[in-house]
């Protein structure tokens, strides 16, 4: 390592993980391979079918191989079978690039484990276990090191810069909470994901060659291990602290991607570390407005093809045999309204400036180097309100929920909408919200 650059310890041991040693030739391998037709069709179905799932490619993918589980895994086929399958399932969905025949050999150990360990669990536990299994072979596909070494690295930090201000979190309570709170604002970790790196702590013959008896001793002790999980994952602070350390998790994803694109050639001086966060920075924008845009225009079509179609299907025989009369300007209103909004919201959408990303190169370099403290970060119990305070706003939302849809429906209604028409508009109108919520979020 440079001496002109002090490097801290921790950094330096995450920097390992990017190291990539030199391997000897592997062997060219026959890989699973599908057909570029039906590849194009299950891509489009499956892009449309995720327009209003989460848009974190690793939940998205997780949930893809749990439906394929839940299809495939119990049918009468050698599990070998079964993981080339999953394998091809996954290619054609574009969720992964095509792989060696050797990887359905590795998968198919965790299908097995799977169905030996499925088989001894009582019902209310077997859904969950299944959510586990396809968290394992996302981390087959997937290795998560990476993943993991960071979350140390944040975890290892921000313990030292928290600061808990009162008993909203039991110190018993303190370190666990802490630490799902940095997996889940590093990756948006779900609750399976979390569950699993417990999971294999808990019982280290998962990864192994386990025998019956390995399987019989975690069949017994899961619903205890599950019920545990469920109370620390359901804590009363866990959209607390998840807020509170989102803006902390910005410098560390920023030096994985300082690693993975300069490695150790980042850390040859200040200026080169100052050059290398950011243009990383930059590209972290760049692919979140692409990622935004992409997820707009397919939110838009999503809701101009529903929208049509409803009212193609729906409302015109409605108005046409009920109401003995179709509105077209009601009717194209009603279409084009909804897309035309969400389009408004998601392009309205301000990008962090040059300030942000001049804090963020600091806080960088205090996390590289040591050199100044980074933010204290305070956790403390939300402020509460009494019981007119609380009454007083309940009223107000009140009067003001009923304003805005008297409003609402008085202008639908001068427009000749349809009591169906204002119905769907109202739906779609709550639909944009969610939409434009989630697109947003990212930034």
């Amino acid at each position: 390592m440079p001496e002109s650059l002090n490097v801290r310890q921790p950094v330096r041991d995450f920097l390992r993980y990017f190291e990539v040693p030199a391997a000897a030739p592997a062997a060219a391998e026959e890989l699973i391979q599908v057909s570029q037709a039906t590849k194009r069709i299950a891509f489009a179905y499956e892009r449309f079918r995720n327009t209003l799932e989460p848009d974190e490619q690793e939940i998205l993918r997780r949930g893809a191989i749990m439906r394929i589980l839940e299809r495939r895994l119990f049918e009468d086929r050698p599990p070998a079978v079964i993981a080339t399958t999953l394998l091809q399932e996954l290619i054609r969905g574009n969720y992964v690039r095509p792989m060696p025949r050797s990887m359905a050999d590795v998968i198919a150990k965790d299908l097995q484990k799977g169905r030996r360990l499925y088989s001894g669990l009582d019902v209310p536990h077997q859904l969950w276990l299944l959510n586990l299994v396809a968290v394992a072979i996302d981390h087959r596909l997937f290795p998560s090191r990476r993943q993991e070494a960071l979350v140390h690295l944040m975890y290892h930090d921000t313990y030292q810069r928290v600061v808990w201000a009162d008993s909203f979190v039991a110190e018993a309570d303190r370190p666990t909470q802490l630490y799902l709170a940095c997996h889940r604002t590093l990756y948006a970790a779900d609750d399976y994901e979390l569950s699993f790196h417990y999971f294999v702590h808990q019982f280290p013959a998962w990864q192994a060659e386990a025998m019956p008896s390995d399987f019989d001793q975690i069949a017994r002790h899961l619903p205890a291990f599950r019920t545990e999980m469920d109370k620390a994952l359901g804590h009363h602070a866990r959209d607390r602290l998840t807020r509170l350390l989102r803006p902390a998790a910005v410098p560390y994803l920023v030096l994985r991607d300082v690693f993975q694109a300069k490695g150790i050639a980042a850390l040859s001086s200040m200026p080169g570390l100052e050059a290398a966060a950011r243009d990383a920075f930059d590209e972290r924008l760049h692919l979140t407005r692409s990622r935004m845009s992409r997820r707009a225009w397919h939110s838009i079509l999503f809701l101009f093809m529903t929208k049509t179609l409803l009212a193609v299907i729906v409302e015109m025989p409605y108005e046409r045999f009920v109401l003995g009369m179709v509105h077209p300007l009601a009717l194209l209103t009603n279409i084009a309204f909804h897309p035309l909004l969400l389009f408004t919201l998601a392009t309205a959408v301000r990008l962090p400036g040059q300030a942000n990303a001049d804090r963020m190169v600091e806080y960088l370099k205090r996390l590289v180097t040591g050199d100044g403290d980074l933010p204290t970060i305070a956790i403390s119990q939300p402020r509460r309100y009494g019981s007119a305070t609380w009454s007083a706003f309940a009223i107000m939302y009140a009067i003001l929920f009923m304003f805005i849809f008297w409003a609402l429906f008085t202008v639908l209604d001068q427009l000749n909408f349809s009591l169906l028409a204002m119905f769907f508009f109202v739906v779609f109108l709550g639909l944009v919200s969610f939409l434009a919520t989630r697109i947003r979020r990212s930034v």
